[in-house]
């Protein structure tokens, strides 16, 4: 372990509800006191563990570790309440962001203690292991150039297979509603009565099942980038496809009226049509490594992360290096290895909260003709291989799309920016709609996630969470 672990049973009195979307509370004080020792990896921080079940429903069965970190408030005099940050991902690690210094305001560092976690299967906290050939091998996601669903779900079957083998039990037990009841036990270990929350990305999805399940113990809940989880498999595939069109439509717009874009009056849709006509035919190479062939759907990954800060300037100078760049000979095609070696693979945790039904080759060759028509001229979101992985998981999801049931949750803020290549806008629009007492702040700009884009984004969502007031709706770009 890279920090010091202070394990804690924590009192079992979390409220369990049947089914994914049962509103309760859990009225039991705390059991017990949280106790902190120095991060090993900063001492400027405290960190510890409290141990939860794998399987909520079964409160005295197996149990796994939660690695937790907190950030004392910096003006104690002041302090307001204690903060709980929900990473995203499905994988990224709670603890290393505030070990690193996290994302927050002065003034919110000042006035809150903050804590953080890694989620269950990531990182610190049991995370989901998998064999290594297979978690490092990729089917083919692209229909129009071979790509069999069957084979996809074979992968995904034998995938799932060694994941449930290195990492037990808990691969039933990934979903959203589970790391909500861990975040119960948490406020019972650290001792409040309320907690405010800041999510952002697919931290959002936990902190919903939060406000389902434990409306009372919320004072605030701040949505930075909010996932829809209302939405069933067809929708959340087309609406990311619509997503990647419009932000790579803003890049494009940027490159055609600003001179210091490298590939200002030419043609970037076209550029892009023959970047991904050399990817079709494996005959580029990955940027950073020349051993690599760069297929069409790890380009189109490469080119919507680039459109999450964005990064407009370094898109369009990677774009012109592989559009320039020397054909290659296609690399043999490769095939699935089962090596006996695990590999941390916190991604699968997406196939725990949503659904996605692809029988057939003809249903995966119509959603795909509705891929690429939405995500045009890109093609395809990265989220069509999750969607496709997801099809064939065997494990079905713990905690399916469903439509937000809140009773009696505090006033609830969201954020999003106009042009998110991954969480969209009609995302947040849709969530805001179907959700009690929340409010939509928009940022009228670009990129993944806003609490820090600009002093309007930052203020307004630290006069939320200190002052529960929402000053404005709407941000303009920075």
């Amino acid at each position: 372990m890279l920090i010091r672990r202070t394990v804690l049973a924590v009192g079992l009195a979390v409220g369990v509800c049947s089914g994914a979307v049962t509103a309760c509370t859990s009225d039991a004080e705390p059991a017990s006191a949280l106790s902190w020792e120095p991060c090993s990896e900063n001492a400027e921080f405290d960190c510890g563990t409290v141990t939860v079940p794998v399987d909520w429903a079964k409160p005295d069965g197996e149990t796994i570790e939660i690695a937790v970190v907190r950030d004392r408030a910096g003006e104690p005099s002041a302090k307001v309440g204690t903060l709980f940050s929900l990473p995203g991902g499905p994988g990224t690690s709670g603890v290393d962001e505030i070990l690193k210094g996290g994302k927050f305001s002065a003034e919110l560092q000042g006035r809150f203690d903050i804590v953080s976690l890694d989620p269950r299967g990531v990182k610190r906290s049991h995370p989901v292991r998998c064999d290594a050939g297979l978690a490092g091998y990729r089917p083919n996601f692209v229909p129009d150039l071979g790509g069999r669903i069957a084979e996809v779900h074979s992968y995904a079957r034998d995938l799932a297979a060694s994941c449930r083998q290195y990492t037990g039990a808990l691969m039933e037990h990934l979903d959203a509603a589970s790391v909500a009841r861990d975040v119960e036990a948490l406020r019972m270990a650290v001792g409040v009565d309320q907690i405010s929350i800041y999510s952002r990305s697919y931290g959002t999805m936990p902190a919903q099942s939060y406000a389902e399940l434990f409306p009372k113990r919320l004072r605030a809940l701040l949505m930075d980038s909010v996932d829809d989880h209302s939405l069933d498999g067809r929708a959340f595939m087309n609406s990311e496809a619509r997503a990647a069109k419009d932000a790579y439509g803003e890049f494009a717009a940027w490159c055609a009226r600003e001179m210091q874009c490298v590939l200002h009056g030419a043609d970037v849709d076209q550029i892009f049509g023959e970047v991904y006509a050399k990817s079709a035919r494996g005959e580029l190479r990955d940027l950073t490594d020349a051993n690599k062939q760069l297929g069409p759907f790890d380009l189109n990954a490469q080119v919507i992360q680039r459109l999450y800060r964005p990064e407009w300037s370094k898109l369009a100078t990677d774009l012109r290096a592989l559009v320039d760049q020397p054909a290659a000979s296609p690399l043999p095609p490769s095939t699935p290895q089962q090596q006996g070696q695990a590999v941390p693979m916190a991604q699968v945790i997406l196939c725990s909260d949503w659904r996605f039904d692809i029988a057939d080759q003809d249903r995966w060759n119509q959603l795909w003709q509705e891929q690429t028509a939405n995500a045009a001229p890109l093609r395809a979101h990265f989220a069509w291989g999750a969607g496709a992985l997801c099809s064939g998981w065997p494990i079905a999801p713990a905690n399916p799309a469903h439509l937000p049931q809140i009773v009696d949750g505090p006033p609830i803020l969201i954020m999003n920016s106009l042009h998110d290549p991954s969480t969209p806008h009609e995302w947040a629009l849709g969530v805001a709609k179907n959700t009690p007492n929340s409010t939509l702040l928009t940022y009228e700009g670009w990129g993944h996630t806003v609490y820090d884009r600009s002093h309007c984004t930052t203020g307004a969502a630290d006069r939320y969470l200190i002052d529960l007031t929402i000053p404005q709706t709407r941000c303009p770009a920075a």
